[in-house]
């Protein structure tokens, strides 16, 4: 294991010192009071320290519960709380999402990258599956009667595209060398039909990501997603785009009950070896280029009920590692 993924914004918030965005209440536990220390700058050089890269992971759309607004006052964010909820920030079942309808939002999604990238050592930046949170067509009705587009699909997908190329160029215009990569849905239905994330254009166009990470959270014998078949899905989208394929794996899903998985929703439970399986099934694919596992804590902080399980699966795959 050789990369962290980090959080430095998961709520519309920083991580570390920022001119854009409020500090994290993950910091000091209140959004936007001010810590006396920069967790970012510590993280870096512990990382770095060990000869681990460390990537800079932000929700994109996902901001604070509507109760905390409060605490981003002073920042664009607690800017369109006051001017532009309905429009640029929107609530959603009690929690704020910026809308990417709008140029000035993924404008400042695309400076907060660039801004972690120019202030800080860190070797990549990395978004997940936070694209929208709502089928539901109030979410942007303003924008999209507005926008000349025939179907709201469109004019959503050509939103998450302005978004991630935004974040790209943002990222490579301040350091070339720094990576950009996102972690999309391990199904690639719901990436289209609920997110509006065109990951097939991404893994395939220049311009989007430097490497596809799916989020292949699913067992061998998953009834709707089996494992085995959609890693060869995406590896053939990524040899098409020529493209790395990072695998990400769900250690955070031993020892439970997989309530979607069909006649699979006992496979992390009963069976002992199925990360380093699917490690080893990654590792056959054209493209493969790693794998993840999400979480740190389900990795090296299980839950003590699944913390042997959790051990011998760790140690199968180490065995793997060689």
């Amino acid at each position: 294991l050789n990369t962290v993924y980090v959080h430095v914004r998961s709520h519309g918030d920083a991580y570390y010192c920022s001119d854009l965005f409020p500090q994290s209440k993950y910091v000091t536990g209140k959004l936007g009071a001010k810590a006396d220390f920069d967790p970012l700058e510590i993280m870096i050089q512990q990382a770095h320290s060990r000869g681990l890269s460390i990537h800079a992971w932000i929700n994109p759309l996902r901001c604070c519960a509507v109760s905390e607004i409060s605490g981003a006052a002073g920042t664009i964010i607690g800017e369109w709380a006051q001017s532009s909820v309905g429009k640029k920030l929107v609530n959603v079942n009690g929690t704020y999402y910026l809308n990417p309808a709008y140029t000035q939002v993924t404008d400042l999604i695309a400076a907060g990258a660039a801004e972690i990238v120019a202030e800080y050592d860190v070797d990549g930046v990395h978004i997940d599956d936070y694209f929208y949170p709502t089928t539901d067509a109030s979410f942007d009705s303003a924008a999209y009667s507005a926008s000349g587009y025939d179907t709201l699909s469109a004019f959503r997908f050509a939103n998450c595209d302005r978004l991630v190329s935004g974040l790209y160029s943002a990222v490579k215009a301040a350091n070339s060398s720094a990576l950009f990569g996102v972690s999309c849905q391990g199904s690639i239905e719901n990436n289209y039909n609920l997110m509006y994330a065109d990951v097939k254009k991404w893994t395939t166009s220049d311009g989007y990501l430097d490497y596809i990470m799916p989020q292949i959270y699913y067992g061998f014998d998953n009834s709707t997603q089996p494992y085995k078949t959609c890693v060869s899905t995406w590896d053939a989208l990524a040899v098409s785009g020529g493209k790395p394929l990072i695998v990400g794996l769900s250690v955070s899903k031993l020892g439970s009950e997989d309530t979607w998985a069909g006649e699979g929703k006992r496979e992390w439970i009963t069976d002992k070896d199925i990360i380093a399986r699917q490690f080893t099934c990654a590792g056959e694919q054209q493209s493969y280029s790693g794998i993840c596992l999400y979480s740190y804590r389900s990795v090296f902080l299980p839950d003590v009920s699944v913390k042997a399980q959790v051990e011998k699966e760790i140690e199968a795959l180490k065995a793997l590692f060689g």
